[in-house]
């Protein structure tokens, strides 16, 4: 599942899922460039991992809601590797609010960083991945997307777009070697300590008995990118141990 000279872009690198899928991807080959909003210490740290690892990465520092810096981000990122074929919409936030006392720029926010986003960064490099006949874009949904979520209006509705985006760009893209798709993880073990009661109910409900881990996510998303999964576009994979059928 070789990636190499293929250079990919990963948002929200810097922990957890994202630093996971950047670990991936690089293992397979493939130059990584590890985004994150302002921890540069972090990022820095993952970039340094996959570099004493033999692989190649770079760190470039966006807020990926701000729309500007994000652009920024993508035309210098073209202008130092020449192309960007794989694109991971990973960057998320998640702030919980009442409907009713949510507002305007409650709303925005939300939506900026987890749908806008990915529109700005997959239309960036969708032009060269055309040109050059190949690319990967992958993003990431999530639960709320199908079973909506209390003080998450915001959330389940950018949840939802992502979706859409990712089935629409498949149809127009798969044609030039452009794959698209979308991961929804389930409970993967990101905190530290002991779950909360509600996270407790939920991992006692998974068949495999046990918490996904960021890996399981990275695993996917190798799979995706690779020419194993070369038949596969505008489909919406849900990897979380049985908790929930789609």
């Amino acid at each position: 599942m070789t990636l190499d000279g293929k250079v990919a872009l990963v948002t929200g690198a810097g922990r957890n899922i994202g630093k996971a899928i950047a670990l991936a991807l690089a293992g397979e080959g493939a130059t990584v460039i590890v985004n994150a909003r302002s921890n540069r210490e972090e990022a820095e740290a993952v970039a340094r991992q996959i570099r004493d690892a033999g692989g190649q990465a770079s760190v470039m520092l966006a807020d990926v809601s701000d729309r500007a810096a994000l652009q920024g981000l993508m035309d210098a990122a073209l202008a130092e590797h020449g192309h960007v074929d794989i694109v991971v919409n990973n960057a998320a936030t998640r702030p919980s609010k009442s409907f009713l006392e949510m507002t305007y720029e409650d709303w925005r926010e939300v939506l900026a960083t987890d749908l806008d986003a990915a529109f700005i960064a997959s239309r960036a490099a969708a032009p060269g991945m055309v040109e050059r006949g190949w690319g990967r874009i992958i993003n990431l949904s999530g639960l709320s997307a199908f079973q909506g979520g209390h003080e998450g209006v915001h959330i389940s509705a950018a949840k939802v777009g992502i979706i859409g985006l990712t089935r629409a760009l498949s149809t127009e893209l798969a044609h030039a070697g452009v794959l698209t798709n979308c991961i929804v993880p389930g409970l993967i073990a990101t905190r530290v300590g002991e779950l909360p009661p509600r996270l407790q109910a939920r991992l006692d409900g998974i068949p495999v008995g046990r918490q996904g881990t960021p890996e399981d996510i990275a695993a996917m998303c190798v799979f995706l990118c690779s020419d194993a999964g070369s038949f596969i576009t505008g489909q919406t994979l849900h990897i979380n141990g049985g908790e929930r059928a789609y």
